[in-house]
């Protein structure tokens, strides 16, 4: 396993398990084996999800916008997640933004909803 692996599967653990201040964007729906396809300005991410067993085993690639002819700066990230029936994943595309998936009851669809991260600070008692 090559470190940019280890790196982006690390990266995947820590974005799923951390919860963050978001404002909603529109969400979108797609079914199995439906690929998926979203621009969030600089970055662009495609992805599709197979159901199994009541599961919905989503893969999404995440990377830098393509201008015009020139190559991204930046290699894109390969990020699989496991999201049951009825439950959420979200995945930090890294400029300001998270991705939110929702798997429907079967894994019949699922629903991704782009987030703006915002700062959150307590008020003061």
């Amino acid at each position: 396993m090559t470190a940019f692996m280890r790196s982006a599967g690390l990266a995947a653990v820590l974005v799923l398990s951390t919860a963050v201040g978001s404002v909603s964007a529109q969400a979108e729906s797609f079914k199995p084996l439906q690929g998926v396809s979203l621009h969030m300005g600089a970055k662009h991410a495609v992805g599709y999800y197979v159901a199994d067993s009541g599961v919905c085993q989503l893969t999404l690639v995440v990377g830098d916008e393509i201008k015009e002819d020139a190559l991204p700066a930046t290699g894109s990230a390969r990020f699989r997640a496991a999201v049951g029936a009825g439950k959420t994943a979200r995945i930090d595309t890294g400029n300001g933004t998270e991705l939110e998936f929702r798997c429907a009851p079967g894994a019949t669809a699922m629903t991704v909803e782009t987030l703006k991260q915002v700062a959150y600070t307590a008020p003061r008692k």
